[in-house]
């Protein structure tokens, strides 16, 4: 009964801490690398429309980025569960992944340049993306804005990275779906002003301060998967 009250815990504060992840980094990482798409679909698509109409726009914009985290994290909860084929072997992938969570968190407070080292830029380089994005950007249909966040969803970033890690300790496939869901779900605030205002200047100060929380949050579950399965490991 005990151990299930804990892993209950640990589900819970994996899939709320990614969603606090989401909404912190929203306002420092996500504001500099996606408010660029938001404003430019923001310019070929609403001028002249009502607010009900950019509303609407941009919660489908967003429904489409967090379909994308959704999938991503219901890709990586089973191949998480895959290669956890005993308790051992688990334990041993909990904790490398505790300690790149750490790294990644070391890596958003400016300490170390890991995440900058994985966000690739080949895929918004590629054809596809860019005949897709153009496609997409150039369409009549209002819901083309949502294909725009299915596909700014596959943009390399390392706050997508960081989050599917966390995502993954939530231990089961709808679980890491469930984090990477909320997760998008809470960066969407700061990208919706981001089209509101097109210059998020009303936040740049908070910038800086909600990038050292967010990177706080990473580092204190990827401390605590780590401890959690060296006492597994070890018992």
């Amino acid at each position: 009964m005990h151990g299930a009250m804990h892993q209950m815990q640990s589900v819970d504060f994996s899939i709320w801490g990614t969603a606090a992840f989401g909404l912190l980094t929203s306002f420092g990482h996500c504001i500099g690398m996606c408010s660029g798409i938001v404003v430019a679909y923001s310019a070929a698509k609403l001028d002249g429309k009502s607010r009900g109409g950019q509303l609407l726009a941009h919660l489908l914009y967003s429904f489409g980025r967090i379909s994308t985290y959704a999938a991503l994290g219901l890709i990586a909860g089973v191949l998480g569960a895959a290669i956890s084929v005993s308790a051992e072997v688990k334990a041993i992938v909990m904790i490398t992944l505790g300690l790149v969570m750490i790294l990644m968190g070391v890596s958003l407070l400016g300490g170390i340049k890991f995440l900058s080292f994985l966000e690739n830029g080949r895929i918004v380089q590629s054809g596809w993306y860019k005949r897709t994005f153009g496609a997409l950007i150039g369409s009549k249909s209002f819901l083309s804005v949502y294909g725009i966040g299915v596909l700014n969803g596959l943009v390399p970033c390392g706050a997508v990275y960081a989050a599917i890690a966390m995502a993954i300790t939530a231990g089961s496939a709808t679980g890491s779906a469930a984090a990477m869901a909320l997760f998008g779900a809470a960066t969407a605030p700061s990208l919706f002003l981001a089209g509101a205002f097109t210059s998020a200047l009303a936040i740049t100060k908070f910038r800086g301060a909600a990038v050292k929380l967010a990177a706080l949050v990473v580092i204190t579950l990827g401390a605590l998967t780590l401890l959690r399965f060296i006492a597994a490991l070890v018992s």
